[in-house]
């Protein structure tokens, strides 16, 4: 199971390029919602559905043919990677890692107005620093809620090669989200999976 755990880890790496490397206010955001939010980095593409509230987000997707639920808990500063087939929740610390808490904006400038997904959006450019010192750029796209609706940064893989990521939501939702949906199901085995140290070589943190 160890070994199927560690697959589905490195199978999802872009997801948490996708939830870790962006701007700090997107998951500290109050608001609630739950959305298809669309993956792209480097042209590789993952569909997921999301359901975000303030410090928590779960993000499901179908890796392979295999269900992989992915709950990131900031509150608590862990990661619970679930795979519903084995029961198996896989519990990650993430406290030395960057997070929404530590990743410092610089600057923040106002592009204009746009329209994405048949709603207007702020669009907005930022350069952000992270835990580590490094110096980021990106930019997103926030709707009149308040929702960052859609968002592209970079990052860097372990040889220095820069990645583009995009994220963009589908099907927005705004409302409260059933606690039960940030929690480890019960009868579920959960076991320590250090995945710190891979997530950084390919975060590049």
């Amino acid at each position: 199971m160890i070994q199927i755990a560690k697959f589905a880890v490195r199978s999802l790496l872009f997801l948490f390029v996708a939830v870790l490397a962006p701007t700090a206010h997107a998951i500290l955001d109050e608001i609630s919602w739950e959305a298809t939010r669309i993956v792209r980095v480097d042209g590789r593409t993952l569909e997921t559905r999301v359901h975000h509230t303030k410090l928590k987000e779960r993000i499901s997707a179908l890796v392979k043919g295999v269900e992989i639920n992915l709950v990131l808990r900031y509150d608590r500063k862990l990661i619970w990677q679930m795979t519903p087939m084995f029961a198996l929740a896989a519990e990650t610390d993430i406290s030395e890692m960057d997070s929404p808490a530590n990743i410092r904006v610089l600057s923040r400038q106002q592009v204009g107005k746009e329209t994405v997904g048949g709603a207007s959006s702020t669009h907005w450019k930022i350069v952000y620093q992270t835990r580590g010192g490094a110096r980021r750029e990106g930019e997103y796209w926030q709707n009149g809620a308040g929702v960052h609706v859609k968002s592209r940064f970079v990052v860097s893989d372990p040889e220095g090669k820069e990645r583009r990521v995009e994220l963009e939501l589908r099907d927005l939702k705004v409302g409260a989200q059933p606690p039960g949906v940030f929690e480890v199901p019960e009868g579920y085995k959960v076991m320590p999976l250090d995945t710190g140290a891979l997530l950084r070589d390919v975060l590049g943190f």
